[in-house]
């Protein structure tokens, strides 16, 4: 095992990306495509140093509207998100 204490990243964003056959998921609720905005943002806004955004399995809150987004170390957690809703997110990280 290799611990990595003291990274440099400020904020970490998880993204459910989570896929389920049988019942609601975030994948069915656009949490791919969140993730890959939120991805992509980070990337053009060269907020990479700082920003982490990683997919995740379930969250525990699925739903039949949005993906779930939690902002760490901020333990903010955005229930239901919407693609709508990725400027309040992109918000939220920068301040």
């Amino acid at each position: 095992m290799k611990l990595i204490e003291n990274l440099s990243y400020k904020k970490h964003v998880l993204v459910c990306c989570n896929e389920r056959a049988d019942r609601e998921c975030c994948a069915n609720v656009s949490g791919k495509e969140i993730f890959v905005e939120l991805k992509r943002w980070v990337i053009d806004q060269h907020l990479s140093n700082d920003i982490w955004v990683t997919r995740t399995g379930c969250l525990g809150f699925c739903n039949k509207i949005g993906t779930t987004v939690v902002i760490y170390p901020d333990k903010k957690w955005f229930l239901e998100t919407r693609m709508e809703d990725i400027d309040k997110i992109k918000q939220e990280l920068i301040s």
